[in-house]
């Protein structure tokens, strides 16, 4: 008989792990952290419950399971950050774009090295002993991201990963929410990002919270700021949401801009869209042609980099899903007094990766499981009180590392 075990993320964003084992057959669905492991060690990072409680994996114990695999859902870090932990040489699997960017990533030196990393293409069932695998396209701010279909032979049971609905592919999640229908499924894990708000979709800023967008609209508007704007306009992206940054150097060009790009995503840009580049800082142009014409470029800033804004004339600082992302880091603070003491207009044009609420219980009436797990939420209690109102589902808020087993299935 299958049991399940829930080893982190009930509670938060991110960081949730599910592991199903069956005899000598174990597979887990990822592997994030949500937590700083500044100065932990693996085993008192598993004593304070930053990394999950399978010690084996981070070389701490022995490993007795004949035939394991971790499925990554995808690649943003409270999804796959503990892979880097890892000492046992367990397979791990990713979509085919997914595994393209993490070796991206891996190059650039953004990410560490993780060895036996293997694509998985889409609807393509991985067998691991008494379990089946398999990885569905979904929508989501990182491209490459799959839901999840866990098979034991009597039962199927689904991981929904981050998901939205009012995305570029809502045709996507349509299409693996009617196939786990089909399956009739034990068990669906559904995350509830925008239960954790007051707010009905996160926001950066509580204090001054923005319209949430969609990706075309989140373009549109782009566009419009760079027509008003006469000086040098800086933006602020997220690396991993590779079609945004492809969205963004076509609004520059409609803008009749050219994109200025800081060189990792530049790589990221043409090795995960095949767009070239218009222009790499301190490559092909330099801060002094910047100010000589800054009304011709939209300038790529991260965080690390918000310093050289002061010696640029910078008539506004776009922040879209980039790091620091929200008021939560201390870092965000830093951002807006910095921008403050140099009279920087701060813009933010956000897209949520998240299902609204509504469209969550959408989903979930469509799945139609036996059993619903609300999690990736600070508060999974309000989307288990909604989902217990409008489903005919049970719904189950566990305990983390214990482990759960299903009745018989009836006739």
């Amino acid at each position: 008989m299958t049991q399940i075990r829930f080893l982190n993320g009930l509670r938060t964003i991110g960081g949730n792990i599910v592991e199903f084992s069956q005899a000598g057959s174990r597979v887990i669905m990822d592997f994030g952290v949500a937590a700083d492991l500044t100065n932990e060690t693996a085993a008192s990072a598993i004593a304070n419950g930053k990394l999950p409680n399978v010690p084996e994996l981070f070389g701490l114990a022995e490993d007795h399971w004949a035939h394991e695999a971790i499925f990554i859902s995808h690649l943003h870090i409270d999804h796959m950050g503990a892979l880097q932990y890892l000492k046992q040489d367990i397979p791990v699997y990713l979509s085919a774009p997914s595994y393209r960017l993490y070796q991206t990533l891996i190059k650039l030196g953004i990410e560490k090295p993780v060895r036996n990393l293997h694509p998985l293409p889409f609807e393509t069932p991985m067998t691991v002993g008494a379990f089946s695998v398999e990885g569905f396209a979904s929508d989501h701010d990182e491209p490459g991201i799959m839901a999840l279909l866990v098979g034991d032979g009597t039962r199927w049971y689904a991981h929904s990963g981050d998901v939205r609905l009012n995305g570029p592919h809502p045709e996507r999640v349509a299409h693996w929410s009617q196939v786990f229908h089909d399956k009739k499924l034990a068990m669906f894990m559904l995350e509830g990002t925008t239960f954790s708000f007051d707010t009905e979709t996160p926001v950066e800023d509580q204090s001054h919270p923005s319209a949430a967008l969609t990706e075309s609209e989140l373009q549109a508007q782009l566009i419009m700021l760079l027509g008003k704007t006469k000086k040098l306009v800086a933006i602020n992206p997220y690396n991993r949401n590779y079609a945004r940054l492809a969205a963004i150097q076509e609004a520059a060009h409609q803008a009749n801009r050219q994109m200025v790009w800081e060189p990792a995503n530049a790589v990221i840009l043409e090795t995960m869209t095949g767009l070239k580049a218009d222009q790499i800082i301190g490559k092909s142009i330099t801060a002094d042609a910047l100010r000589q014409a800054p009304g011709q470029y939209l300038l790529e800033n991260s965080f690390s980099h918000l310093a050289d804004l002061a010696a640029l004339p910078v008539g506004n600082y776009v922040h879209t899903n980039g790091e620091p992302l929200g008021d939560y880091d201390p870092r965000f603070q830093q951002l807006k007094d910095f921008l403050t003491a140099h009279a920087i207009p701060l813009t933010f044009l956000s897209c949520t990766g998240h299902a609204t609420r509504a469209d969550l219980i959408t989903l979930a009436q469509t799945v139609a499981p036996r059993i619903i797990v609300p999690w990736h939420s600070f508060h999974p209690e309000r989307e288990a009180e909604a989902l217990d109102a409008a489903t005919r589902a049970e719904v189950l808020l566990p305990e983390k590392d214990l482990y759960y087993t299903l009745d018989e299935p009836e006739d």
